[in-house]
């Protein structure tokens, strides 16, 4: 049978940085499992994994922040997903809006929510955020995941 990873390859995904800020100090990771799940009310959803600081630090703060990368931001997304969790702010620009939301500089737009509701499943755990505000930075082309490599949305159809 082939791998669900293989099937997930060929899906193009935006790219987000999802953050939270604990109090100390700002924790993020790189999301792809991101959709709208409702307009009224506005609600998203996102996947993290349950052994990360950052799934913890959103269930715990019960606040997150979803950064739309750029098609420039490759290297934001990499830094996410793969740098120790301790250094990832320290190697990116960021700001922190309303003394609990870190925005990424650069992204395209930025989501600030509130955990809704969160279930748990298997290794992940699937959170509902209620979008309590929404800021739109720049018209820019989003990140794009797929085939394990990064395009803008126009690459993709070509």
């Amino acid at each position: 049978m082939t791998d669900l990873r293989e099937f997930m390859r060929r899906v193009p995904q935006c790219v987000t940085v999802v953050t939270t800020f604990d109090g100390s100090k700002p924790h993020g990771m790189t999301v792809s499992s991101f959709t709208s799940v409702s307009l009224e009310p506005q609600l998203v959803l996102i996947v993290l994994e349950k052994t990360t600081q950052t799934c913890r630090n959103v269930l715990e703060t019960k606040r997150f922040c979803v950064n739309l990368l750029s098609e420039k931001q490759a290297a934001v997304s990499d830094l996410f997903a793969y740098a120790p969790h301790d250094d990832r702010f320290e190697k990116v620009k960021y700001r922190l809006e309303d003394g609990f939301y870190p925005v990424i500089d650069g992204a395209v737009a930025t989501l600030f929510c509130e955990v809704h509701n969160h279930v748990e499943a298997a290794t992940h755990n699937i959170i509902l955020g209620l979008v309590k505000d929404i800021k739109i930075f720049s018209d820019q082309q989003p990140l794009v995941y797929f085939q394990r490599q990064y395009y803008r949305p126009a690459k993709i159809m070509e």
